[in-house]
C-alpha cells in the first residue's frame, strides 16, 4: 500500500504527523476495547444456547476452542492400562542425543476413553482448553479469523 496516497499525509510536518499518529493510536486502542467486548459477548451468547456454529444475519458465526492435555494427569493413564494398548499413544522419556520429554498422540490416546470410565475421566480431566477463535462467514466472502 502506498501510504502517500491517503489523504493528509503525503505533505504533513512532522508535529501534524506526530499528532494524526497520537490520534490514530487512541483510534485503535478503543477498537481494540470494543472489539473485546464483542467478542466476549459472542461467546457468552454462543456458550449459553450451546452452539459452536449459528447463522446470523451477515452469513455465519463458528467458534472453536483449541484443547491440550494436561500430562501429569494423564500420567494416570500409564498406572490403568495396559503397555500394549498404549503404544502409539504414549511416548516415554528416553535419551538418545538429547533428553526427549514424554509425549501423547491424543488421536490414539482418545479411544482408550472406551476401556473404562476411569479412562474416559482421567482424558478429560486432563482438557485444557485455549482461548476461544471466532470465526465469520460472510454471505458470499471469505472467513474471518478472530
Amino acid at each position: 500500500m502506498d501510504y502517500s496516497e491517503i489523504e493528509g499525509i503525503k505533505d504533513v510536518t512532522l508535529d501534524d504527523a506526530v499528532e494524526q499518529l497520537a490520534d490514530v493510536r487512541k483510534q485503535l486502542k478503543t477498537l481494540h476495547q470494543v472489539e473485546w467486548i464483542l467478542y466476549t459477548e459472542v461467546v457468552r451468547q454462543m456458550d449459553d444456547i450451546g452452539a459452536t456454529e449459528s447463522r446470523v444475519e451477515i452469513g455465519k458465526v463458528a467458534l472453536t476452542r483449541p484443547v491440550s492435555y494436561d500430562y501429569s494427569v494423564l500420567a494416570g493413564l500409564r498406572e490403568i492400562t495396559d503397555p500394549e494398548d498404549l503404544e502409539g499413544a504414549y511416548t516415554p522419556p528416553h535419551e538418545e542425543v538429547q533428553h526427549i520429554q514424554e509425549s501423547w498422540n491424543m488421536t490414539k490416546a482418545k479411544p482408550l476413553k472406551k476401556l473404562s470410565h476411569q479412562h474416559g475421566s482421567i482424558i478429560e480431566d486432563a482438557k485444557i482448553f485455549g482461548r476461544p477463535k471466532i470465526t465469520i462467514e460472510e454471505n458470499g466472502n471469505n472467513g474471518n479469523d478472530s
